[in-house]
């Protein structure tokens, strides 16, 4: 079957029992999200609680795995449960579809238990492969299969962006993504081939590479025309409503339709979510067939009596109101602009799109003029101990030299020439920056970073000697280690010291004063969480204006970016006196077709 035809063949399927799709992954993902992962989040938090562990980083999992061996296999326990309810999802989706597109000969519980059965006849090294399987491939096909377990289960942006900067680096890493991509089509059928035929993993791997052999470029176009359909489908649909609101904006009605237009919206968000995700394995069913086509309706006699087909549906429309109905109370307060937040603004490197040599003083003096609320910039410590200010670990990307900052005296590095951007100036130290700083009346966070030169007489010396003028000028400062963190706090508790976290696994019990976060996991749960802590959350790096709208709605306390006019423009056009339309499509960005945070 072609690729348009099967696409025109499934969304008949669709619509024709809608409810009963709806039902099944809706039904699934309220359990997922609403019971499963809150469980998980407490049971990771008792954990590490119990056994006084006060953060989880990169930083220090191999302290945790020597010191804490217990929180160590705990976690494991942990991941390995989620798994397993990975795996049940993905089955219980495919095995009800399945039931489905046959007639539903086949009761929800008696789904259930074959769902059961299929995971008690794992063995272990299915098992295992499953792991690397659905924490590998599945994130990268997060747009036409989605589940809130593996949502932490990416590569963060900044790595991205980091890698995408070096030609080599860059061509690797899309390499990859082809390589990941192709081996997901390759193994189309294999979860299939394993949950339905119950074959052993290297036995369903081969059969699956055999099938899918001449057939990637259709699995793919498939894809592509499935993905492309729901995008046209979600942008006629959000236009529609977005371009009806203009019109009531002018109206004496703009308030109720605005709540209208949002509760449709949401309900229509939801539905999407389940036609995408019944089209994706209908898909994985059609290969498995081997004939990309879907069982005959007029062959099947549905097995699903009228006054059922009446109660499933009656259920789905009551449950979608109650759940999209208990939102109305907060579209009611997002359009009187009580639920989104105007965070700081916080230039990174100190630099506005580039209009300046990052770190430097006359970039710093340029982007002032701005009125950002926080300019970050970064220090290292020098041969002598002394502080300069650098981002990079060595010189060689700014100046040229294939030096460590660390390798050279504060006079040495004072004398270097760094050019970006098109834009050359000197190396400052930080009492320079500072004192520049503090004469055009800019406020500073101020990242320390550590290297192997870093002694924990450096953290006394920067408390000693800037200590009092950080105080009075009200600067702050953020530290990616956990040591120079405590030891800020410990020596001057009045400081303002956050601690940077480039991953989201759970929130910290530390003495920071709040949280850098790395915007790939930031969500909901954290902000809310720091906020009842009285911590500050600050994102990193917001460039974008989608993003910027994001971290409005999750009402951090600032964000840092690269971007800093831009992001200034798109705060005020979401709080000084948006109309409804604008508040509207802001919210359109907040929507999600792929997460559930």
């Amino acid at each position: 079957m072609g690729a348009w035809r099967f696409w025109w063949a499934g969304t008949r399927r669709f619509y024709q029992h809608w409810g009963s799709y709806v039902a099944l992954i809706f039904g699934t993902n309220l359990v997922i999200s609403y019971l499963a992962i809150p469980f998980f989040n407490w049971a990771l938090e008792m954990l590490l609680k119990s056994q006084g562990v006060a953060y989880v980083s990169y930083t220090n999992f191999g302290n945790i795995i020597v010191k804490h061996p217990l929180a160590a296999l705990g976690m494991l326990v942990i991941l390995l449960a989620i798994i397993i309810l990975v795996y049940w999802q993905f089955a219980f989706l495919l095995l009800g579809i399945t039931n489905i597109l046959n007639g539903r000969l086949k009761t929800v519980r008696a789904v259930m238990q074959e769902t059961i059965q299929s995971l008690h006849d794992t063995s272990i090294s299915t098992f295992i492969f499953f792991i690397g399987y659905f924490i590998v491939i599945l994130p990268f096909g997060s747009y036409l299969f989605t589940t809130p377990l593996l949502n932490k289960a990416k590569i963060p942006a900044f790595i991205v962006s980091f890698l995408l900067e070096k030609p080599w680096m860059a061509v690797a890493l899309v390499v990859f993504y082809l390589v990941v991509g192709y081996l997901g089509l390759r193994l189309m059928t294999l979860l299939p081939l394993m949950i339905i035929d119950q074959l052993p993993w290297r036995v369903a791997v081969k059969q699956s590479w055999q099938q899918s052999r001449h057939r990637v470029w259709r699995y793919f176009w498939h894809s592509i025309i499935i993905l492309g359909m729901v995008t046209v489908l979600v942008t006629v649909i959000y236009a529609a409503l977005y371009l009806a609101q203009l019109y009531f904006d002018t109206t004496n009605f703009g308030m109720a339709a605005a709540t209208v237009n949002l509760f449709i919206m949401e309900v229509i968000t939801e539905i999407i979510i389940c036609y995408t995700t019944a089209i994706f394995m209908m898909l994985i069913i059609a290969s498995y067939r081997q004939d990309l086509s879907l069982p005959s309706a007029d062959q099947l006699h549905f097995n699903e009596a009228p006054r059922l087909r009446r109660l499933t549906r009656s259920g789905v429309v009551i449950g979608l109101t109650l759940v999209s109905g208990l939102l109305v109370v907060f579209n009611l307060v997002y359009l009187n602009g009580l639920a989104i937040s105007k965070p700081l603004m916080i230039s990174h490197r100190g630099v506005d799109d580039g209009n300046g040599v990052q770190n430097t003083i006359p970039a710093l003096i340029k982007t002032s003029r701005e009125k950002p609320d926080y300019v970050e910039m970064d220090i290292q410590v020098t041969k002598d101990h002394k502080f300069v200010v650098m981002h990079d670990t060595r010189l060689k990307n700014l100046a040229g030299i294939n030096k460590k900052p660390s390798q050279l005296t504060l006079k040495q590095l004072q004398k270097i020439t760094v050019r970006e951007n098109g834009h050359q100036a000197k190396i400052p130290s930080f009492d320079q920056y500072l004192n520049a700083a503090i004469k055009h009346h800019q406020k500073l966070l101020v990242e320390i970073k550590t290297s192997s030169a870093y002694r924990r007489q450096d953290t006394k010396n920067f408390i000693k000697w800037y200590g009092k003028k950080l105080l009075a000028n009200h600067e702050q400062v953020h530290t990616l280690s956990y040591k120079v963190m405590n030891d800020l706090k410990t020596l001057d508790s009045k400081q303002f010291v956050s601690y940077i976290m480039p991953y989201n696994l759970t929130f910290p019990y530390t003495k920071a004063n709040g949280y850098t976060m790395e915007v790939t996991t930031l969500n909901d749960q954290f902000v809310d969480k720091a906020d009842r802590h009285h911590k500050t959350v600050y994102a990193w790096d917001i460039d974008d204006t989608d993003q910027m709208d994001q971290m409005m709605f999750m009402g951090v306390t600032g964000i840092i970016t690269d971007n800093l006019h831009e992001m200034q423009a798109e705060a005020k056009s979401n709080t000084d006196h948006p109309g409804y339309a604008k508040l509207l499509l802001t919210f359109m960005n907040e929507l999600s077709l792929t997460s559930n945070d």
